[in-house]
């Protein structure tokens, strides 16, 4: 097997101007193809940001899956930072942002980072219906991650960079309008 060839370069940080590193490498990733896989890191500010993409020009698609056992689990999920991921058992739409980041996974590792985020994105004087609210899809994402109910995964992107991968997976060309409809990631820096 090939080994993958990283290559490093130092540029300016987004968000403190300093020196960061960025580390880029591309590694194929069956049935979806070559990927590239990209890290910038700041030692200053430690502003640390990932990303996924595809290396080659795929056209804006949606991918769909319905999870109904724990074999299910093992679908592979290519989150770039322009994807839409959406969960609609669950509630859950995790959309482009300047801050968003591209990862390789499974179902079962989304729903591990679903769960990690509304971990920390809890305060001290939440409301009470607020904590019950979070309690309750808590408890779904843990039967989810149990198979103990089925769930569809949507992930739709306007490049073509995300996808989900599997035999029980749907796949479609999304049309112009749907993907004027998505959120990009939009980032403007003032220095």
């Amino acid at each position: 097997m090939e080994k993958e060839k990283k290559v490093s370069m130092a540029i300016d940080c987004p968000e403190c101007g300093k020196k960061a590193v960025m580390t880029e490498f591309i590694k194929e990733i069956p049935f979806f193809g070559k990927t590239l896989f990209s890290n910038l890191k700041c030692t200053k500010c430690s502003f640390n940001l990932n990303d996924i993409s595809s290396d080659e020009e795929k056209t804006p698609s949606k991918f769909s899956v319905k999870i109904e056992s724990e074999k299910d689990l093992t679908v592979k999920i290519v989150k770039s930072s322009t994807s839409t991921v959406k969960v609609p058992e669950l509630g859950v739409r995790i959309e482009p942002t300047p801050s968003s980041e591209g990862y390789f996974t499974n179902i079962e590792g989304l729903l591990n980072k679903i769960k990690d985020s509304l971990s920390f994105s809890s305060l001290e004087e939440e409301e009470q219906d607020s904590k019950k609210l979070k309690e309750k899809l808590m408890e779904k994402i843990e039967q989810a991650r149990n198979a103990k109910i089925s769930f569809t995964v949507i992930v739709e992107d306007p490049f073509g960079n995300g996808a989900l991968i599997g035999e029980k997976v749907e796949k479609k060309s999304l049309e112009e309008k749907e993907v004027s409809e998505l959120k990009t990631r939009m980032r403007f820096l003032e220095h």
